[in-house]
């Protein structure tokens, strides 16, 4: 058994693999079906041939697939478990997939719109994970999307992907890797974009040219480009205008007619500019499909489909962002306003809880002006963003604002200045953007604070899940037992309504959690229902930044180190933009004891939202308590202000008490002692809850000496 591609490895053991027969075979060697007999699960195995392995090139672009697929963790991309090498054999082992290609299951006159929608949103959101990563497949085709038998989409072969940052100055489309040899092009021809075809550099948008190569077969049952030979098919494409796909499937959406044609454009400019876009669509496609009636067969509507602006409308809280605008004539700024406008909405479509209008809803309000109200209106946008752009010499303004337009209210505006350089256009937009999209989409920021608002005037009536977690975000903002037994029994009833809905136990674990770290209205085992909600959170959607970031809350608080760091750095991963979830992830780690790290990912989480609550400045008084800096420590103590819960209080006086400033602590501790008497008693086992044995006793070290008369008592591990 030497690997060659002439050997069949099946009914062999390599390593600590059983080798089962082949499932498939590729460019660079076969898969068989495995078990792994060390950990007793079923595995691919797939294998690089001894021939391909002597290649130089061919076993770089073996590794590289693995770095690929190791680099994204996304439910609808395969999951890559270990790269390894026995007895002169190079594999890799990956999740085995049990069901079907998705070229076996598409009907010879294309599939329901149902089901065309749902594996072409998955499929986007796979793309869409892959392409933040700077990840882009380059042999999308049906063949390389498995349907699992339960329904689930995973999207997999990597081998041809390019890490686009990878590209040299002298290899600035990645030819080395994408040829054989001079003049092959590597790929499946009938699924390639112009651009790749014609070995013209590429990015991303040649993966959104294939997808809607695989829609438009999906709709119809056949390709859009067909050739008799390689060469006709290759030119077909280069030039060709595939027939509508309206006409062959007249009982499709328009919206799908239409997100299949700007795939298709030869121009990449002209495409559909980023996968987060399309996922966008085909959610809010999702939202709209329900409603359709089921048709048997493919004949045409005899009415219209429900109207998108009053299904929004209807279910309330929809955003919209317009194209930012720019009136000159730099096409420099023009190619700004239109990247910082979609880079928006991709930022706000991060936030799980937040209901983002598609892209493609909104252009045909890129020039001119309008009344914002009525703009709204036809979207069925309760809130609109604008933004504008101006230039004086170097300098540039960017002016952006948020709008209710049911209330005609002025919910946030900013201006920032930054000085324009257009060579460093991408800098400015990774400035400017994550700003933007923290300070009005994070659970503290403008658009939750007004949702939540709008909600807790609704008091006591029925809460739609959507809804239900909108209402938790007014309880952020008070944090008071009687908010929190409100909110506690509408997540509770909206679980039971939804039991499927990620945000809702996500917002649930929380609640359970205060009741121990908070004393909320506590119940029997409220970390273990936290941890068990938080689980349900991440199961129901595993890349949910908000799941992560609450199932590690819960793993603090009961003391499992090394699981609440992986949890909290793949939050943080998933949600750059999201500064509440950065700056709890913060928090745990220097409470955890890595004040320096800690200390500085909530110091970078109050650079992106400058609007943060008061309490973000607590890890920072912590560290310089910690280090005896007490007039620091006391100037962050000041800054707290956390709705008005103990914390706030007692920083300050723990800080006066070490400062010898008595008449002030005093202060501090008798208005800390009016919302809780028995503080003093309660203290230690309060504070070792959240603090290391050490901080509790210096923290109550400055209690005592500020005339807290805190009993003797062992902390708590």
């Amino acid at each position: 058994m030497d690997g060659s591609g002439n050997t069949s490895l099946a009914g062999h053991t390599l390593a600590r693999y059983s080798i089962g027969p082949a499932i498939g075979a590729g460019g660079m060697g076969e898969v068989y079906r495995a078990t792994d007999t060390k950990l007793a699960r079923d595995v691919a195995l797939k294998v690089l041939s001894a021939g391909t392995a002597a290649d130089a090139d061919r076993l770089a672009r073996f590794q590289r697939e693995a770095r690929a697929v190791a680099a994204l963790n996304h439910p609808n991309v395969v999951t890559i478990y270990s790269v390894e090498e026995a007895e002169n054999v190079h594999f890799m082992t990956m999740e085995l997939i049990d069901g079907q290609p998705l070229d076996r299951l598409i009907p010879a006159k294309g599939m329901p719109a149902d089901r065309l929608i749902e594996i072409g949103g998955a499929i986007a959101e796979a793309l869409a994970a892959a392409h933040e990563k700077g990840i882009v497949h380059r042999d999308l085709k049906p063949a390389n999307v498995m349907v699992t038998h339960e329904g689930r989409v995973k999207v997999l072969d990597f081998g041809l992907a390019k890490d686009a940052g990878a590209e040299t100055a002298n290899d600035p489309a990645g030819i080395s890797a994408s040829h054989t040899q001079t003049g092959m092009v590597m790929g499946t021809p009938a699924y390639m974009s112009p651009e790749q075809l014609s070995g013209r550099p590429l990015d991303h948008r040649t993966d959104i040219f294939s997808f809607g190569v695989l829609l438009h077969e999906m709709a119809t049952g056949c390709r859009p480009f067909k050739g008799s030979s390689s060469a006709e098919l290759i030119s077909s494409i280069l030039r060709d205008s595939p027939p509508p796909v309206s006409d062959i499937r007249p009982d499709l959406p328009s919206d799908v007619t239409r997100l299949i044609r700007r795939c298709l454009e030869k121009e990449p400019r002209y495409r559909v500019q980023t996968a987060r876009d399309l996922g966008n669509e085909f959610r809010e496609l999702t939202r709209t499909a329900v409603r359709l009636p089921a048709r048997p067969s493919f004949t045409p509507r005899a009415s219209v489909s429900p109207d998108s602006a009053s299904v929004r409308a209807a279910e309330g809280f929809w955003v919209a962002v317009l194209p930012f605008k720019y009136t000159g004539s730099d096409a420099d700024l023009k190619a700004l306003a239109e990247g910082l406008s979609e880079e928006v909405i991709t930022g706000l479509s991060r936030f799980s809880y937040l209901r983002v209008i598609a892209g493609g809803s909104t252009t045909k309000y890129s020039s001119g002006s309008g009344d914002v109200r009525v703009i709204a209106r036809e979207l069925g946008a309760r809130y609109v963003m604008e933004g504008s752009l101006r230039q004086a010499g170097n300098r540039l303004r960017l002016a952006v604002q948020l709008v209710d337009a049911v209330s005609a209210a002025h919910l946030w505006a900013e201006t920032y200045e930054r000085v324009f350089s257009p060579d460093a256009m991408f800098e400015l937009q990774d400035d400017l953007v994550p700003r933007i999209v923290a300070t009005v989409a994070d659970i503290h920021g403008v658009l939750p604070h007004s949702m939540g608002e709008v909600l807790r005037q609704k008091g006591g009536a029925h809460f739609t899940p959507h809804e239900a977690v909108v209402r938790c975000f007014s309880y952020f903002e008070r944090l008071t037992a009687e908010e929190h037994a409100e909110v506690r029994k509408i997540l509770e009833e909206a679980v039971a309504e939804a039991p499927g809905q990620s945000d809702c136990w996500a917002m649930l674990a929380i609640l359970y959690w205060h009741e121990y770290g908070f004393d909320f209205n506590p119940l029997p085992d409220s970390l273990r229902r936290a941890h068990a909600a938080a689980r349900r959170a991440v199961e129901a959607a595993p890349s949910s930044s908000l799941a992560h970031c609450v199932l590690a809350e819960v793993l603090f608080f009961q003391k499992d180190t090394p699981g609440f760091r992986v949890e909290a750095e793949r939050s943080m991963e998933l949600n750059p933009m999201d500064a509440a979830d950065t700056a709890t992830v913060g928090w745990m780690l220097a409470y955890a004891g890595d004040w320096d790290r800690g200390c500085a990912i909530v110091e970078r989480a109050c650079q992106l939202n400058p609007h943060h609550p008061g309490w973000y400045y607590y890890p920072m008084f912590l560290n310089a308590y910690r280090k005896k800096d007490y007039p620091t420590a006391l100037r962050f103590a000041l800054k707290i202000d956390a709705y008005g819960l103990p914390v706030s209080f007692a920083a300050c006086a723990a800080a006066y008490g070490q400062l010898g400033e008595l008449e002030r602590a005093k202060h501090q501790l008798s208005q800390l002692t009016v919302s809780i008497p028995n503080f003093a008693s309660i203290v230690r086992p309060y504070l070792c809850k959240w603090f290391q044995p050490e901080m509790v006793e210096h923290y109550i070290e400055g209690l005592r000496k500020a005339g807290l008369e805190v009993p003797d008592g062992e902390s708590l591990a």
